[in-house]
């Protein structure tokens, strides 16, 4: 098997992806970008680059034309199929659970930098004959992760005895360990795997409240939580989960990390990258 690119290869999705692709290599770029004069032989690129701060412009370069670049690279290369990493935040606020023929009705920034993204991506791989797969996932956590996302966040201040101010936590979440993530990743990479758009989540809500307790409990720190401190953002999801049946019938993805081992796992190796 030839190599994959993974773009955002350094990152925590990125990281998680290269180790899932067993029996292949992974050619992991970053911001430089793909150059097709160094890059060998590829049969896919993995597009899992790209955050969520910044301007219009800025989400734009990141998950639109920075895909696209080394999109046509990795095409000149071999490149057979591209994996486009967007989000289950394109469906923005509609009846869960979300399937993957609903409509994307996300309406923050980086859901619209996201669904740009996915049709550019898509048109493209059409242009240059080659397969697209899009993958959406729910919330991704595990150990590595950087601050800035709830998890994240939330054990960093609790580590330095700080207190952490939220909203009340009634909000559901999909939360997604980012070993299940890598798995699907590494299989929709496959030649012969279906393309087509997959939800990459567990169809389990999970309130947003609880999981912060239980983080909170695991270190010993329920005196620091302030649930309620924080109100509501205007267009707040309530109720965020994705239906998985796609994922499982087509490609026989699972999720397999529970909720409960998933959250452990970032208590106990913060620091560590476990193997997908």
């Amino acid at each position: 098997m030839t190599a994959v690119a993974i773009g955002g290869g350094g990152g925590f999705i990125g990281r998680a992806a290269a180790r899932a692709l067993a029996g292949g290599s992974a050619i992991a770029f970053g911001r430089e970008g793909l150059s097709e004069r160094t890059c060998p032989e590829v049969h896919a690129l993995i597009w899992a680059a790209g955050g969520r701060e910044g301007g219009e412009a800025g989400l734009a370069e990141m998950h639109v034309a920075a895909p696209l670049r080394a999109l046509a690279v990795a095409a000149a290369r071999g490149a057979r199929r591209v994996v486009y990493v967007s989000s289950g935040e394109v469906y923005g606020l509609q009846p869960v659970p979300f399937a993957e023929d609903a409509q994307r009705l996300g309406d923050t920034p980086y859901a619209r930098a996201k669904i740009r993204g996915e049709d550019e991506v898509r048109a493209a791989a059409a242009r240059l004959k080659l397969e697209a797969v899009i993958v959406r996932p729910g919330v991704v956590y595990g150990p590595g992760q950087r601050p800035g996302m709830l998890i994240p966040s939330l054990l960093a201040a609790l580590r330095a005895g700080q207190r952490f101010a939220c909203t009340p936590g009634e909000q559901t979440r999909d939360f997604v360990h980012v070993r299940d993530v890598a798995r699907l990743l590494a299989r929709c990479a496959e030649d012969g795997a279906p393309a087509g758009t997959y939800n990459a989540g567990t169809g389990i809500e999970s309130a947003v409240a609880m999981v912060v307790r239980a983080l909170a409990w695991r270190l010993g720190r329920t005196d620091l939580i302030d649930l309620g401190a924080l109100p509501y953002r205007g267009s707040e999801v309530m109720r965020y989960v994705l239906d998985a049946t796609r994922a499982k019938e087509r490609l026989g993805f699972v999720a397999k990390v529970a909720l409960a081992e998933g959250l452990e796992s970032v208590v106990s190796c913060p620091e560590e990258h476990v193997g997908a």
